[in-house]
Order: structure tokens, then C-alpha cells, then sequence
């Protein structure tokens, strides 16, 4: 029982180290362009606090999953998002998106995380523009 409680420690710490080893001046944030990313992450945070949800739903790729009761919820466009725009920008994903600093984003061949998982910004798919890909409200890993 203990070699298994180890191992998981062990696990969690390399995850953690590996997350911490990635800064917003790596490789991986150059690829996406930093002052673009840095740009992109001062408008989001800027239109989230200001409640400015047409500027916010214009800055995510379509169709985009959201957690609704639980369930999945694939919105095709921005219309749909605003009609749910408090259920997708819940206190949680506000909350984590507010404290993001752009020297402790993440960075992987997924994108580039915010928080905890909260928000993920990639490439649209027709475009080179930076969008929100991914919206993970009411995450339970989130305190």
C-alpha cells in the first residue's frame, strides 16, 4: 500500500516539475508568437472582466464543448454561447483566468493552457489568429 502511495507522489511530482520547467518564454509559446499570446491573454482577461461577452465569444473556435448539468454541450456558434455564457465563464474559469500570469502559462502540442486546464488557446483551424479552443466550467480538479 505504502509502494503505492509513493509511486502516485512520485508521478504527481514529476508532473508538476514538468509543468513548472515549461515558462512563457519557451519554445513552445515562440511557436504561437509571445507578444501575440501575451496580447491575446490581456484581451481575454480585460473582456472577461468587463463582462464584454461579444467581445469574449468572438475570441473562441466553433463548435466548442461545454459542460451543461454535468452533460456535454457542443455549441456550433456564437449565439448559442451567449445564451450560456454563465454556465461556460462560471466563477472557477473566471477566477483562474483573472490570476493568469503570462510568465506561468503552460505549453504543449494541445496549446496553451490557462489555470489549470480551464481555458486552452490554440491556431483556428482556417486561420492563424489565436482562439479559446477549449472551456472546461465547473472542472472538478478546481477547489
Amino acid at each position: 500500500m505504502n509502494l503505492i502511495v509513493a509511486f502516485k507522489a512520485i508521478i504527481v511530482a514529476i508532473a508538476c516539475f514538468a509543468a513548472a520547467s515549461v515558462r512563457a518564454d519557451d519554445s513552445c509559446i515562440a511557436a504561437y508568437g509571445a507578444p501575440a499570446v501575451g496580447q491575446f491573454l490581456r484581451d481575454l482577461q480585460k473582456a472577461v472582466a468587463a463582462d464584454d461577452r461579444k467581445q469574449v465569444v468572438q475570441m473562441v473556435e466553433y463548435p466548442i464543448t461545454i459542460k451543461v448539468g454535468n452533460k456535454p454541450v457542443r455549441l456550433r456558434k456564437r449565439s448559442e454561447l451567449l445564451k450560456l455564457y454563465d454556465v461556460a465563464f462560471d466563477e472557477k474559469v473566471k477566477g483562474f483566468l483573472a490570476k493568469q500570469k503570462f510568465s506561468g502559462l503552460f505549453c504543449n502540442w494541445r496549446g496553451i493552457m490557462v489555470g489549470r486546464g480551464e481555458i486552452w488557446i490554440n491556431t483556428a483551424e482556417n486561420s492563424h489568429a489565436l482562439k479559446i479552443i477549449a472551456i472546461n466550467n465547473n472542472p472538478p480538479w478546481s477547489p
